[in-house]
């Protein structure tokens, strides 16, 4: 059996207040046992109780690729956000949310690893304004920031080498030199998704 990579998603979700608590409503009574999934042996913060709980036909849950487990959520003022790990890329959680409730305005975040999938549809910055990541071991420290520009990811990456300036070529000479001692530096950019 292969083991799936996981993916780290990011939902921020507007809509009417109305549909905002009701859905912060299903995922808390999984979350916190009030509600039991229809399968005894489905994980409770499984994303499938909660689109099935809130009406999604046995076609979708069929159709739609639905391997997501919520981790946090919150409702603030006029913002459901809910963090999730999710198999592989991101889950079709958000497309059967939005047939259900079509009005809902749906923002995401998306970062995986393993295949280096670093997406978001947020293109103006509303909730997720990070543009780069840089995810790195340096003389065994790691290090795992967000920031805005690269001008900003550089100048990190410049200020944990003790150097003046730098150039990408330059690190991946760095990487070069170091792929013996576990030390790395990458630096990734979102990539604009719907």
């Amino acid at each position: 059996m292969i083991m799936a990579n996981w993916a780290s998603t990011s939902y921020c979700i507007e809509g009417s207040k109305e549909d905002l608590k009701k859905i912060f409503k299903v995922i808390d009574g999984f979350m916190t046992g009030r509600r039991k999934p229809k399968d005894e042996k489905t994980d409770k913060g499984w994303e499938g109780n909660i689109l099935e709980a809130l009406g999604a036909s046995e076609e979708q849950m069929k159709t739609y690729y639905l391997r997501g487990f919520i981790q946090t959520y919150e409702l603030d003022d006029n913002v459901l956000r809910v963090a999730a790990e999710e198999a592989w890329d991101i889950t079709d959680f958000r497309k059967v949310l939005k047939l259900l409730m079509p009005e809902l305005i749906i923002y995401y975040c998306v970062e995986e690893t393993g295949f280096e999938i670093y997406q978001t549809n947020d293109a103006e910055g509303k909730y997720f304004k990070y543009k780069f990541l840089v995810d790195c071991c340096v003389k065994g420290e790691y290090h795992y920031e967000d920031f805005e520009t690269q001008e900003q990811a550089m100048k990190f990456v410049k200020n944990l080498l003790d150097k003046e300036d730098i150039s990408e070529e330059e690190i991946e000479d760095w990487n070069d030199e170091h792929q013996d001692n576990d030390d790395y530096i990458y630096i990734h950019e979102f990539e604009y998704a719907e």
